[in-house]
């Protein structure tokens, strides 16, 4: 029995596991402790400011590398070095001219909104930095250094933490200051990674490549169109109850959503160990069954994390929100069990992803982005605040089981045995 356990931790993608998880719960148990913090610090009014402020960052980074970091890992693997360096330096160099055309567009929107100007700005000059953190986190994934990439984004998420508490503590500044915060200690860290921990920096050169810009905009245009539809499923809510009721709804939602997050952390970084196993098998054309297992196992571990989470915050999270917050507990639960839902759907669509059916993902996210708006507009009259979520939970659970049945269509059309 002790060798059997020996030889799983000594296995690459064990460790990778373990190390992920184990990063993935400290960010989380930080994350959940700066919630708490900033709920007994500002007004839901504010976090709703917040949460319009991550609602736009959301699609930008994607916006603004048009989706590449998925053609920077095949290109890691497919090109030689130098070869892989020149990519990489007209991938930055590309991301350099799509972020001063993206600003134009953001002056021009503060102006508009000039409620909104703030966050815009930031929004915009994070989605730079952390494009470019991007970039070397897939260097990281695709080299597996998981320890390396986990000790990055904790001191990240300490430091955005640490400036937060010095700017709202000790020098009682406002809401802004958290979010300049997180920029600020994204910028150092960013700093830190291209020029101490890679060559990223030290290497660079600016590219005008045609060739290459025309690569990274024809691979990733199709993909634009999915992760807008994915914005549509993950953020437009904030801006149906923006329009329902007010900033203060948005900011109870947002502090749900950041809570809720917990459980996004466990599917993101649960992909990150089994897409290379399931893309082993597929290039083989088998493993139809461990893929089908690996799915159950996973939908039956988050459901029940999930669930075991919501029954530990029902009885913890009063004394984790600050008073004006409770009324967002019911929230968290039903955003917790549809984030559940939506790791369920990335385990099955990695079937999807790795036989490059772009069209049909794109337009089994679209559908789902319309049974959103639509649940959203029937449910909010009836349930008030809880429809958005409601209406999330239900597309994630559709979403989830239209992506098996395509994966089954698939094993079918391919011979996957």
């Amino acid at each position: 029995m002790f060798n059997k356990i020996k030889f799983l931790i000594n296995h690459r993608e064990i460790r990778n596991f373990i190390n992920y998880y184990i990063f993935t719960i400290i960010n989380a148990a930080i994350g959940i402790f700066s919630i708490s913090y900033l709920t007994k610090h500002i007004l839901p009014e504010d976090y709703g400011m917040i949460g319009i402020y991550a609602s736009i960052l959301f699609f930008l980074p994607t916006l603004m590398s048009f989706s590449a970091n998925g053609l920077q890992a095949i290109e890691i693997v497919d090109l030689e070095k130098d070869k892989y360096l020149e990519f990489r330096n007209s991938l930055i160099s590309f991301v350099l001219i799509s972020f001063s055309v993206c600003f134009i567009f953001t002056i021009l929107a503060s102006l508009m909104f000039e409620q909104y100007s703030f966050v815009i700005v930031m929004a915009t000059i994070m989605g730079f930095i952390t494009t470019f953190s991007s970039i070397h986190n897939t260097e990281l994934f695709q080299y597996s250094q998981a320890t390396r990439f986990g000790l990055i984004s904790t001191v990240t998420v300490l430091l955005g933490f640490g400036l937060t508490v010095i700017f709202l503590s000790f020098f009682d500044l406002d809401w802004k200051f958290r979010i300049v915060a997180i920029v600020l200690a994204e910028f150092i860290v960013l700093i830190i990674r291209f020029f101490f921990l890679s060559t990223i920096g030290s290497s660079f050169y600016f590219i005008f490549d045609k060739v290459h810009f025309k690569y990274i905009i024809k691979y990733g245009a199709p993909l634009i169109i999915s992760v807008l539809a994915g914005w549509v499923l993950n953020q437009s809510d904030r801006y149906f109850l923006l329009n329902s009721f007010g900033l203060k709804e948005v900011g109870l939602y947002a502090a749900a959503a950041g809570v809720a997050s917990f459980v996004v952390m466990i599917n993101s970084n649960m992909i990150k160990v089994i897409y290379p196993l399931v893309y082993k098998k597929l290039s083989e054309r088998e493993g139809k069954n461990f893929i089908l297992k690996v799915s159950g196992i996973y939908s039956v571990i988050i459901l029940v994390i999930s669930i075991f989470f919501c029954v530990a915050l029902s009885f913890f999270g009063p004394f984790f929100l600050g008073k004006k917050y409770l009324s967002a507990m019911p929230i968290i639960y039903i955003m917790c069990i549809a984030q559940a839902f939506f790791g369920i759907y990335t385990t099955t669509g990695l079937v999807i992803d790795y036989f490059k059916m772009t069209k049909l993902k794109t337009i089994l996210v679209l559908l789902s982005a319309v049974l959103v708006i639509v649940l959203s507009f029937i449910l909010i009259p009836i349930v008030g605040i809880y429809g958005p979520a409601i209406a999330s939970l239900l597309s994630f659970l559709f979403l989830s089981i239209l992506s098996l049945i395509i994966s089954l269509s698939l094993f079918k059309k391919y011979n996957v045995i």
